[in-house]
């Protein structure tokens, strides 16, 4: 993320905590939780494997503490002194003292991120606040996060071109003799860091009739047989932004049934597309979609042998939190008047999928970005089922 972005992300936010007469926000961010999601944001970085806190104050430079000297590094190099970056070997103690320098004793101070605090950490952490009176920030970031910029959609398509390039080198090589699930993952990764992407990876469901999505390379062993489908979910992070595209592939001429099947899903999506007009509150998005697989499919949502959600917004989280609880189809529907509504720019990955008792699982997945007045599709690779050749 470039430090212009960065710079007006944090001035947004130091203008919110002002309002409320808020001193500081101290978050924190693990890197394969949610949390991280939220720092990413802030920061434009928040690698998978590390944890941070991050301290803005009203007013000042924030502050990013890291225990872990190699990824503070990381923070230097990506940041430059747009935020000061304290490297130590004593987080909470560091921490400690750059929150003492933003907030006053007494102070109004705004935490977010402990929910994925170790109960040890959760106990230090709440021992550094005790001084303060504490409220919650975690909202205040969420609901700035929906508020999406140009900068932030032209980030998620470049991450799309990157998937439809993946799901395109997966099929490729799912057709070479002899090539196995592994195999086409190992590629999918490969290709994905080469390309530049931050994390790239991809689940698969092979068979004649998948009935489900595998993530591990030990869980498909056995070469893709010519009678199989190759069902693929490829999910890249680029600059901490994510884009996913999901498709089917088959060495045969898709029977007449398959090919009904692929034009439903088709359909499916594109009803999803046209409720994503801004001013729209984004639940109907789901329930269009939703409604449609309820009709279609034999089983319901909770019977399905195997169903996954079948929408949702992205961000600098696979899954955005500010919208993830309105886009749930099991959601408690007496919250919808809270919905957040569709605005410009936001992004959406549509990916219907549900079982059917004859042909097993199916699935089909693409992001939409939203414009001035509905939204299009980013990804480009051909939609439909792909012959494997």
């Amino acid at each position: 993320m470039n430090t212009t972005e960065t710079a007006r992300r944090t001035a947004v936010l130091q203008s919110a905590l002002a309002k409320q007469g808020i001193e500081a926000l101290v978050a924190y961010g693990s890197g394969p939780r949610e949390s991280a999601g939220m720092l990413r944001y802030l920061t434009g970085y928040m690698p998978a494997n590390t944890e941070a806190f991050l301290v803005v104050p009203a007013k000042g430079r924030p502050v990013v503490v890291s225990a872990d000297k190699n990824r503070a590094r990381a923070f230097k190099t990506r940041l430059g002194d747009e935020m000061k970056i304290v490297k130590t070997t004593d987080l909470t103690g560091a921490l400690k003292e750059e929150v003492a320098s933003a907030a006053p004793r007494g102070g109004l101070v705004a935490q977010a991120g402990e929910f994925d605090m170790t109960t040890a950490l959760h106990a230090e952490f709440r021992a550094i606040l005790e001084p303060y009176e504490v409220t919650d920030g975690y909202g205040i970031v969420t609901g700035q996060r929906l508020k999406r910029t140009a900068y932030e959609a032209e980030k998620h398509r470049q991450a799309t071109a990157i998937a439809d390039k993946l799901v395109a080198h997966a099929m490729s090589i799912a057709a070479i003799p002899g090539v196995t699930g592994p195999d086409i993952m190992a590629e999918v990764e490969y290709l994905g860091r080469r390309l530049g992407a931050d994390q790239a990876g991809c689940w698969l469901a092979v068979g004649e009739r998948p009935a489900e999505t595998y993530f591990d390379l030990f869980e498909l062993t056995e070469a893709v047989g010519p009678n199989a489908r190759v069902q693929i979910g490829a999910t890249v992070c680029l600059d901490g932004y994510y884009s996913q595209v999901l498709r089917i592939g088959m060495f045969a001429e898709p029977s007449d049934r398959m090919k009904e099947v692929s034009e439903r899903l088709i359909a499916m999506q594109d009803a999803a597309l046209a409720r994503m007009v801004p001013g729209t509150p984004i639940h109907e998005i789901v329930d269009a979609l939703e409604t449609m697989i309820d009709a279609y499919c034999p089983y319901t949502r909770l019977s399905d042998p195997f169903r996954f959600q079948s929408t949702h917004a992205m961000s600098n989280s696979y899954s955005d939190p500010g919208a993830a609880p309105f886009l749930n189809a099991g959601r408690d529907k007496s919250r919808d008047a809270e919905s957040p509504l569709v605005a410009e720019h936001q992004v959406y990955e549509v990916h219907p999928n549900f079982t059917l008792p004859d042909v097993g699982h199916v699935c089909a997945g693409d992001v939409a970005v939203v414009g001035g007045s509905g939204a299009t599709w980013m990804s480009q690779y051909p939609r439909g089922i792909v012959r494997l050749a």
